[in-house]
């Protein structure tokens, strides 16, 4: 059959085409290479759709780079120096990029990621298509492929996914996006401060404090190598843990350094040789002769800032601890306590403060706060005994009465009545039966002629003087008040006898001096300004008078180890329950404290004269050792008539009345009491053990 006019004309093109080009595309090809096409373009906008996509659930960068990392709390004592680091979950502290070793950035990037500088917008795409590559071989995903920018994403914004491909996708974007806004150096630094090297340390600066007990400024450059390779395996490169394991890492990171030209042939030889000398035991977070003063501080932190601000803020904390003092208190309280037993160990605590301010430069709450969390310090309260006294001579003499002129009966007992409901009150007193002056009843602590003057002042007059000089306890308005029926602590004892010391002006105990932020802001100063309580004259007077009771009353036994100005009163409780001592010079206010703590138990023969004045002094003589003695400064009182209704008429002129109506004590005190304590019933036990412990460096 003859084909029409076209089909012929259009078979003559297409053999003539063929004889043109020696050959004719297949027309099944033609298909696929369109077909081909299409895919290619449908491809490339489902990746344009999933990125979008993708993008849509991502984080912000703008919102994410304004989250802080959870940064730990350090703690500082009145020198500067590091006592305790506070920190939830999270050991971390930022340190800027001035303050990191340039071996450690460059021994980091050669392990970690060597085209760190060169990489495609903080992405490897040679990297993603090789981990691609494994992850189909696998059919899961082994390899991350991960940049050091998105490593650092990954821990500071996406919480440390598992390396799903939807979470890597988003983290290749925000690394994307990060590097065009931060500098290489300071993408590096960030990554280097958020990092887990391992044994709960985050970043650089934990690492190097954990292992090495030192700032990451101080790092070597073979210490460095050793912290460059912890991040890919912190468990299985532990160096404390796996020293072989981490020592071959850190040769793999110099070799590394090495090839890469970060280091010459010669210096990872000599490198090579070096050992670990990795400190095996990390320092603690707390210093443990501190630890009941920063729980103390904690808890001050913890009512200002919030809990998560102070244990995840990175908060710069300067305190008004001084470290040697507080290792002076705990050795005199150890060595005091330790060898005694009234059938049961006894418990101590003491306080110190700096009178001008309300520092607190010592606080001894325990022996071991591991075994004891409980503070004995800040929150046992016990009855103070006497030490209670010079609260209601501070009233009285506010109200006029000299204590060197005006005279009490000191017969015991002395029956006081308490009212139609109420049982009498009977008091026992240590005076001579005739007539006392009451600053000779506050020297040898006669309770007999203190009773009566605690009805004469007024035991609501007693109440308001002690509250305005630091007693924040409740006080019950009794006249057993004089001989420390209400509990106190030794905390609220040492700050109100720093009022004293301050002639009158009560400052609010501080364990905080300032507070500063992890970008050097200041955060809080407390205010140490005092507020007068009793007036300058009071004070003096009572100082006066307690002055007296130090040199040659029942706190004479501080003259052994402090024979210079110094001021106090003992209290013992019925059974020798509490024993107390708490005195003062002018720089210094003391309050030390022994007892049981779980029971009123009796401790036989125990008094605060015996154990506590001692202590005292040894403290105050080793922490005043190279300061000078001043006396403390005369204020004159005006006193008028005192129309004491238990008051007694002076009795006649003698050497003894005239030595007891002397205005001041000599300022050098010389014993007249001779004390010895007894010595308690030994009891088997096992002899504890002490440790010597220096700061974390």
């Amino acid at each position: 059959m003859r084909k029409t006019g076209h089909a012929a004309k259009a078979e003559a093109g297409l053999l003539a085409s063929r004889r043109q080009s020696g050959r004719a595309w297949p027309r099944w090809f033609a298909l696929s290479l369109v077909l081909v096409l299409v895919l290619v373009v449908a491809l490339v906008t489902a990746l344009g759709v999933a990125v979008l996509y993708l993008a849509r659930g991502t984080p912000a960068m703008a919102s994410l780079l304004k989250a802080v990392p959870a940064q730990t709390t350090v703690i500082y004592d009145s020198a500067g120096k590091p006592i305790a680091h506070l920190h939830g979950a999270v050991n971390r502290v930022i340190v800027p990029s001035s303050r990191l070793p340039l071996s450690l950035k460059e021994a980091t990037v050669a392990v970690e990621d060597k085209r760190f500088y060169s990489d495609f917008h903080g992405i490897d795409l040679s990297g993603i298509a090789r981990a691609a590559l494994a992850d189909l071989k696998a059919g899961s995903t082994v390899q991350g492929a991960s940049t050091i920018t998105e490593q650092y994403v990954k821990n500071a914004y996406l919480g440390g996914y598992d390396g799903t491909l939807t979470l890597k996708l988003r983290e290749a974007i925000l690394a994307w996006e990060l590097t065009d806004r931060w500098s290489k150096d300071r993408i590096l630094t960030a990554y280097l401060n958020t990092v887990y090297y391992g044994d709960g340390a985050y970043g650089v600066e934990a690492a190097a404090e954990t292992y090495f007990h030192r700032n990451a400024s101080q790092l070597t450059m073979v210490q460095s190598a050793l912290l460059a390779g912890l991040p890919q395996n912190p468990n299985g490169y532990s160096p404390v843990y796996d020293p072989a394991a981490a020592l071959a890492r850190r040769n793999v990171v110099l070799h590394d350094m090495a090839s890469q030209g970060y280091i010459t042939p010669a210096q990872e030889q000599s490198a090579l040789k070096s050992e670990l000398h990795v400190l095996r035991t990390t320092p603690p977070g707390v210093l443990p002769s501190a630890a009941y003063f920063v729980d103390y501080a904690e808890q001050q932190l913890v009512a200002h800032f919030g809990a998560r601000e102070v244990f995840e803020g990175g908060l710069r904390v300067y305190t008004s601890l001084d470290s040697p003092w507080q290792n002076d208190a705990l050795r005199v309280v150890r060595n005091t306590v330790t060898p005694l037993d009234f059938g049961f160990k006894p418990s101590a605590a003491m306080v110190a403060i700096d009178p001008a301010n309300g520092y607190i430069r010592a606080m001894v709450g325990g022996l071991d706060f591991a075994k004891q969390q409980f503070n004995l310090a800040s929150q046992a309260r016990r009855q103070p005994g006497s030490a209670m006294k010079p609260f209601v001579l501070a009233a009285a003499v506010e109200r006029g009465m000299d204590p060197f002129t005006t005279y009490y009966s000191s017969q015991s007992p002395v029956t006081i009545p308490m009212g139609p409901f109420a049982a009498p009150w009977v008091v026992h007193g240590d005076g001579p039966g005739g007539p006392e002056t009451v600053a000779q009843a506050m020297t040898i602590s006669d309770n007999a002629v203190f009773a009566r003057l605690s009805v004469d002042v007024g035991p609501e007059n007693t109440v308001r003087v002690a509250h305005a000089m630091g007693i924040t306890s409740p006080l019950a308005a009794v006249p057993s008040i004089t001989l420390g029926t209400s509990s106190v602590t030794p905390l609220e004892m040492a700050d109100a006898y720093a009022t004293l010391a301050d002639g009158g002006v009560h400052h609010a105990p501080q364990a905080v001096v300032k507070v500063v932020a992890a970008n050097g802001k200041l955060l809080w100063h407390p205010s140490t300004r005092g507020d007068r309580a009793i007036a300058a004259g009071v004070a003096s007077t009572v100082t006066q008078v307690l002055e007296q009771v130090a040199s040659r009353g029942t706190g004479s036994t501080t003259a052994a180890a402090f024979p210079y100005p110094r001021a106090g009163k003992t209290g013992t409780t019925e059974n020798s329950w509490d024993v107390w001592y708490v005195g003062y010079t002018p720089q210094l206010a003391t309050s030390v404290w022994m007892g049981d703590m779980e029971a009123n138990l009796p401790m036989n023969g125990a008094f605060g004269e015996y154990y506590c004045a001692p202590m005292w002094a040894q403290f105050t003589a080793a922490a005043l050792a190279t300061s000078a003695h001043p006396d403390f400064p005369i204020v004159s009182w005006g006193f008028t008539p005192w129309h004491g209704a238990h008051a007694t008429a002076s009795p006649l002129p003698s050497p003894s009345a005239s030595a007891s109506a002397s205005t001041k004590p000599s300022p050098t005190p010389t014993a007249t009491i001779t004390v010895v304590p007894p010595t308690p019933t030994p009891t088997p036990s096992p002899t504890p053990t002490s440790s010597t412990t220096t700061l974390p460096q």
